[in-house]
């Protein structure tokens, strides 16, 4: 009988060193997802990583896992992050290592993704952060070039079925917690920014940061101008997917990994403005690519802002959200 579990024992701990699990299970309770870094994870010029480093994971071990990007990061409280890689596949790749790995259980882990976007200047400016309550893959689909047609007639249609792989509807219990509970935060904002923004004929352009709410549009390209921004709001109102308010190139892959997952649910985007997505007037799109305009800095800093009021609110509150996102509060604003 001895010998027996003896055997047992020790079959257990090669199936345990085989598959990289340990006894010790993380169990995060709020996983954070940035795209990059500009250099170091601290002390240097911040991208959308090193305001999260520094302020959750300094004193972190880093955990390596295979098939992701870049180590996790886990604090004492619960809260993990990591660079996920900018593009569709960096992020799919990594997310997908990350949710199967043994060593965590995502069984009540709430998921946020914080970076950086370009807005269309009628609904965005520099410097603001919006929530997504809705995820659209830009991609996905049949397009032909415009100077291959005689018409200003769109130049995209869908592929019969896959609508549902293209666009992904975010909880909206959810979406309308995280954005009371970040709309009041102090936003930072620059002169150079401000400036800029004055190049703008748009009323929302020229408006100082702000939170707000709306569909993401994911490309893995970096797309920029009017004709392209045209495009974007016409495959929202195609798919009926709402108002089109940032554009990146990573949040549908990573949102469709999660859903495959079953974990979609407790899902949340933020993304700060650094960028419009097309020139001024006077403006080459290539001139508005590499004009400086004041903003990456302050965007860095207002989507880690937003992000961390509602990272610290649910893991104060674990005992309630653990169980899922809870009723919003009576005395909650509409």
């Amino acid at each position: 009988m001895k010998k027996t579990a003896r055997m047992f024992a020790l079959l257990l701990l090669v199936l345990l060193i085989a598959t990289g699990a340990s006894a010790d299970v993380i169990r995060p309770k709020i996983f954070v997802f940035t795209m990059f870094e500009v250099g170091a994870n601290t002390g240097d010029f911040a991208g959308e990583f090193q305001h999260w480093y520094e302020r959750y994971f300094k004193d972190a071990t880093p955990v390596s896992i295979r098939g992701a990007f870049a180590p996790v990061y886990c604090s004492a409280s619960g809260v993990c992050g990591t660079i996920i890689g900018v593009g569709k596949a960096n992020a799919a790749a990594t997310i997908t290592a990350i949710l199967s790995d043994p060593r965590f259980d995502f069984s009540s882990t709430y998921f946020l993704t914080s970076g950086c976007a370009g807005t269309p200047p009628e609904q965005g400016t520099l410097g603001s952060v919006f929530w997504s309550d809705c995820v659209v893959d830009y991609d996905l689909g049949q397009r032909w070039s415009p100077l291959d047609v005689t018409d200003r007639a769109p130049v995209f249609q869908p592929l019969d079925g896959t609508a549902k792989k293209t666009v992904l509807r975010l909880d909206p219990l959810l979406t309308k917690w995280v954005y009371h509970l970040s709309r009041t935060v102090p936003l930072d904002d620059s002169v150079d920014a401000a400036l800029y923004r004055l190049r703008y004929r748009e009323e929302q352009a020229q408006r100082k940061p702000f939170v707000g709410i709306g569909t993401t549009v994911t490309s893995d390209t970096w797309w920029h101008g009017r004709t392209l921004s045209r495009e974007a709001s016409y495959i929202c109102t195609l798919y009926k997917a709402g108002t089109y308010v940032t554009t990146q190139m990573e949040d549908s892959a990573v949102a469709l990994v999660l859903k495959r997952y079953g974990v979609l649910g407790r899902y949340m985007i933020a993304r700060d403005v650094v960028n419009f997505d097309r020139p001024h007037a006077g403006q080459t799109p290539k001139e508005s690519l590499a004009a400086p305009n004041g903003s990456f800095s302050i965007g860095m800093k207002n989507g880690f802002r937003a992000g961390a009021v509602v990272v610290d609110y649910i893991v104060d509150n674990w005992a309630v959200w653990e169980k899922g996102v809870p009723p919003l509060p009576a005395d909650f604003p509409n």
